[in-house]
């Protein structure tokens, strides 16, 4: 008998829930297998072991990362997003996708990258005190909901933060840091919202059963002021690089009016040095002493009462 690419396996014992990493018994009432799905001994496996509607089988093997759900004859496939990791980094922000398919007594779960939260989901596995197909449909949901809490938690904290350095009037954001965030809302966003959407049109198909349709109605509850956080997060965000752009702004028109009043003092002394010196016969000053002291007192009074000009018009402020 050909076995499946297991990850790990977790199963119901008779007084306690137990995970491993080779195949639970035959004979056990509740059975959980987290698969690898790029080795091809888990489609062989599911096609003659699992006993899942073929319709259920092809969702679950199917590489498409698009958010879907499945009812058939009382089993359920759904494809769910979550962050993909790397083997030595945790923290990404690429999105994969969570495959799950159950029937009562089996559950199924997959990827064909690693994921974030199936670590966490295993954890909770490990600590629960009795586990069925519904409990751990639920527990897969709740860990899904929890790591986008989390990480729209982050970041209204972040953008929080930056807020209150912007409104300090201390450094200024780094843009980089906004593009981070900016990029991980909307990776939030289309989860969030994919999600929800997927378990919102499950809960009103008829083909999924009553225990599992509670399930779902449940997280689909817990998605709605989550998708609405990450709305908030997103409209914060919009607010902040407003806000930048606006003080951006202000600081370049005040160089541009620095640079005005520069160049209109700037401008008299320059025309009075220039007419000195011209090359030309019967210049004045030529002759005699202290000529240059006149022709600077000459340019520099003409650079005062070009101030006191601009001054007494409102063009420079007080």
């Amino acid at each position: 008998m050909i076995g499946p690419g297991l990850v790990w396996t977790c199963w119901q014992g008779e007084d306690r829930v137990v995970l491993a990493e080779a195949p639970p018994p035959s004979e056990v009432s509740f059975r959980w297998f987290h698969l690898d799905l790029w080795d091809q001994r888990s489609a062989r496996w599911i096609a003659e072991q699992s006993d899942l509607p073929a319709d259920v089988q092809a969702l679950f093997l199917a590489s498409d990362d698009q958010p879907r759900a499945l009812g058939q004859h009382g089993a359920l496939a759904l494809v769910l997003p979550d962050f993909e990791r790397e083997f030595d980094r945790e923290e990404t922000e690429r999105i994969g996708a969570l495959r799950v398919a159950l029937r009562p007594g089996l559950m199924l779960t997959g990827r064909y990258h690693p994921l974030h939260t199936p670590d966490i989901f295993r954890h909770r596995a490990a600590q629960a005190e009795t586990l069925d197909a519904s409990g751990a449909l639920e527990l897969i949901l709740n860990s899904l909901a929890d790591t986008l809490a989390l990480r729209t938690g982050a970041v209204l904290s972040a953008l929080v933060g930056l807020e209150d350095k912007l409104l300090a009037d201390q450094d200024t954001p780094d843009t980089r840091a906004l593009v981070s965030l900016r990029r991980l809302t909307a990776r939030l966003f289309r989860m969030a919202g994919g999600m929800h959407t997927t378990l919102m049109r499950a809960v009103e198909d008829p083909s999924i059963g009553a225990a599992f349709g509670e399930v779902l109605a449940r997280a689909e509850r817990r998605l709605q002021p989550i998708e609405r956080h990450v709305v908030a997060a997103q409209g914060q965000l919009r607010l902040l690089r407003e806000e930048l752009d606006l003080q951006a702004g202000q600081r370049t028109n005040e160089n541009v009016y620095l640079l005005s009043v520069i160049t209109a003092l700037i401008m008299p002394a320059t025309l009075v040095t220039g007419f000195f010196g011209m090359n030309t016969d019967g210049m004045p000053f030529e002759h005699g002493a202290g000529g240059t002291m006149m022709a600077s007192v000459l340019a520099i009074g003409s650079s005062l009462v070009t101030w006191l000009l601009l001054r007494s018009t409102g063009l420079i402020r007080r």
